[in-house]
């Protein structure tokens, strides 16, 4: 079955109509003219299950023609699998993003401020007193090379000493002049200077100031005129090649503060743009206020954009990274109790995945999520628009997979590649779990303490349960040798049927789900001729296609319960499971017994086949109300986890009657395009739309562009199917 229609109804909910219902796609009989022609049929299946097959026609365990499916029309194995049309992709939107492998740390996000970096910074000051004739840089912001004259002062003490410094010249003492030329030095006079003066023979009467590096004017206090002294700081550079960054890192991210850390920074106003930074110094104080640890990045700023006092935002990444699994963030739907995905399936089809994940957001440049468990690289998941596949999903599905608990863990088999002792974690390449809705793959787990991994080896089968911790990670609860048996089983041999099946009258079956019951199982390398009939047996049950097998028979010998495969785990006391729903016919009911006896197809939750078989009543059911011979849907409550009770029978309610005109019909399809009015009973306003119709109808004597008055039933799954088209006197009743 197909739910597209179920997701486009979604959104016209979501523009505001009061109400809607999606068409279903279902399988019909073709005209029988068309057979020689007509497309391949696959199979045969029963109207209510469509897990009862057949290679040819015939009649369900409830006395119903069975119906063909056609090559190109067989429903999706899953049923929360979703199927959508180009159209219909395109109509919602949907993106989808693939499952990449790339190298992540966990980051540090924070923020900070472009600062002038103080190693590059200098300060002008006059080591004499004097007054400023000639001023060569006047204004913040002005740029000045390395030697370039800042200003001329004209000072006496600068006159004393070089009058001085050409009188031990004259003299030609040779101390004396080293004295006098070390005196000019240290008033300020540069090694230029002094030359000029020692060849002109000329008394100095200025002091020439030169910049002592390149970069720009950041403050100045010289003026034209201005009595200078020493302890005013006349002019301050700063070199804007690279710049600070001081960021503020919360105490909850201290730990894992490192000194070799990188940064990618960026700021509003540079959209794109991310620069890259270094940490240059941590610290050693917390600011009292702010409750965080000030940290100090080094970043080039070669083309002059970054400036001081701009702010930024920073992501600090520690220098070593790992491998991980990612996807787009917004891909996630996430819930009270598990994490999944959309996955694309094919083309056009779409199934929910439980995924397990990881970092989220918090490295690279943000926007993707690691996930830990439950996809593969190259996996294709749906980045928009899946919350209304996932809508659908659910309701094709019934009920989604709960996430798995100690009282029912998931369990699977496989090959043991890897365990780490120390970590405790295993890698498992293992077969499709489909309690997950995983396919197979490798993936790793944390193993829980009590499971002993010691007498595992490497390349090993396993069989292993899985459990999801209060942490959303999936852990290993069990793990052991896997012996291909699926579960084993105590009961009575009662026959062997012609066709070679053993009627075992048998306990219940924790490991599958079953209650204790009287049933005909297939076998698979056991000669039935040596079992004793009447005899007390221990079997084994393996796993064929949908169903079980027996593979092997013995005698339960005097005091000796049950065997049950070896566990490293406790298995958890039985607790209440999930209710049943299945089609069915109600045969008997033993009202003083409070026993119905019953036809029900294949329950495919606990893999179980199609048969009958006495079920109990719940209290709340009244035996005498119960429909007798007719088509139900049952509902059968699990208050130990394997036990069924009969809580309820429905009958199939009378249809729903609308005005409305059918414009086309596709035969092939089973679909009828439809212009219906009102819909008062579920609040659908008139609409054009395609609905499934009923296999019984014949399309050809449907009345096409006429006004009708349409009989509609409503499914389970909120669908409705086009059943038949009302006479006079039906509408009059």
């Amino acid at each position: 079955m197909s739910g597209r229609y179920a997701a486009l109804s979604i959104l016209a909910l979501g523009a505001g109509l009061a109400g809607g219902i999606s068409a279903e796609r279902f399988y019909f009989n073709r005209d029988d003219t068309m057979a020689d022609t007509g497309p391949e049929v696959l199979y045969w299946v029963a109207p209510m299950d469509a897990n009862f097959r057949k290679d040819g026609p015939g009649k369900s365990p409830m006395g119903m023609d069975l119906i063909p499916v056609y090559a190109g029309d067989a429903p999706a194995a899953d049923p929360s699998t979703v199927t959508l049309s180009a159209a219909e992709i395109n109509a919602i939107g949907v993106r989808t993003a693939v499952a990449t492998t790339q190298d992540i740390s966990q980051t540090i996000p924070t923020v900070g401020y472009v600062g002038y970096d103080d190693h590059l910074t200098s300060h002008v000051h006059t080591r004499v007193e004097g007054w400023i004739e000639d001023l060569k840089v006047r204004a913040v912001g002005d740029r000045v090379a390395k030697g370039d004259l800042l200003f001329a002062m004209f000072s006496p003490e600068i006159g004393s000493a070089s009058a001085e410094h050409i009188r031990a010249l004259q003299e030609g003492n040779t101390r004396i002049i080293e004295i006098s030329r070390n005196r000019l030095r240290s008033v300020g006079m540069s090694d230029h200077q002094i030359t000029q003066v020692e060849t002109s023979r000329e008394i100095a009467r200025n002091l020439s100031v030169y910049a002592p590096q390149d970069g720009v004017v950041i403050g100045i206090e010289a003026a034209d005129g201005m009595y200078l002294q020493p302890n005013v700081r006349a002019v301050s550079l700063t070199d804007l090649a690279t710049v600070w960054l001081v960021v503020d890192v919360f105490e909850r991210d201290i730990a894992r503060l490192t000194d070799d850390m990188t940064a990618a920074i960026r700021f509003e106003h540079m959209n794109g743009r991310v620069f890259e930074g270094r940490v240059d110094y941590i610290y050693p104080e917390l600011d009292a206020k702010t409750r965080t640890l000030p940290v100090r990045l080094v970043v080039d700023n070669a083309e002059g954009l970054l400036k001081p006092n701009m702010f930024a935002t920073v992501a600090l990444s520690p220098g070593a990274s790992r491998l991980a699994l990612t996807v787009p963030t917004e891909a996630i739907i996430r819930t009270g109790s598990a994490e999944r995905v959309i996955l694309k399936t094919g083309e056009g089809t779409f199934a929910p995945r439980l995924i397990t994940t990881g970092l989220r957001d918090d490295f690279d440049e943000g926007g993707r999520t690691e996930v830990v468990q439950g996809l593969a690289a190259g996996d294709e998941v749906v980045a928009s628009a899946q919350f209304l596949i996932d809508s659908e999903s659910a309701l094709n599905a019934g009920l989604m997979r709960m996430a798995p608990t100690d009282a029912a863990p998931a369990k699977g088999a496989g090959t043991l590649l890897a365990f780490d002792p120390e970590t405790r974690n295993a890698t498992i390449r293992h077969a499709a779990l489909d309690s997950l809705g995983w396919p197979a793959m490798e993936s790793k787990f944390p193993v829980r303490a009590d499971v002993a991994m010691d007498r595992m080896t490497i390349g090993q089968d396993v069989a292993f349960q899985i459990t999801r911790g209060a942490g959303g990670l999936l852990y290993l609860s069990d793990v052991r040798s896997d012996d291909g048996i699926a579960a084993t089983g105590v009961g009575v041999v009662e026959g062997v049927t012609a066709d070679g099946k053993l009627t075992m009258n048998h306990e219940p079956i924790p490991d599958l789900g079953w209650p204790a019951m009287v049933m005909d199982m297939p076998v698979a390398g056991v000669d039935t001729a040596a079992v004793t009939v009447g005899t007390a047996v221990n079997f084994d049950l393996a796993k064929d296609g949908d169903t079980f097998v027996i593979v092997g028979v013995r005698p339960v010998e005097d005091g000796m319960q049950m065997e049950m495969p070896e566990t490293s785990a406790v298995t958890p006391a039985p607790t209440t499971a999930a209710p049943i729903t299945v089609a069915g016919t109600i045969d008997a009911v033993d009202v003083a017994a409070r026993r119905a006896t019953i036809t029900h197809g294949n329950i495919t939750e606990i893999g179980m086949p199609g048969m009958t078989m006495d079920f109990d009543l719940t209290a709340a059911v009244d035996p005498a109300a119960l429909p007798v011979g007719v088509a139900t849907t049952l509902t059968f409550d699990r208050p130990d986890g394997m036990t069924m009770v009969l809580a309820a029978a429905e009958m199939p309610k009378p249809p729903m009657t609308v005005t409305g005109t059918i414009n086309t019909i596709d035969p092939e399809a089973g679909m009828a395009n439809i212009t219906h009015g009102p819909m008062v009973d579920i609040g659908m306003p008139g609409m054009t739309m395609d609905f499934a119709v009923d296999p019984a109808l014949a399309a050809g004597d449907l009345p096409i562009g006429q006004d009708v008055t349409l009989l509609m039933t409503r499914n389970d799954d909120f669908t409705l199917t086009l059943v038949g088209v009302a006479d006079d006197q039906q509408v009059g009743q």
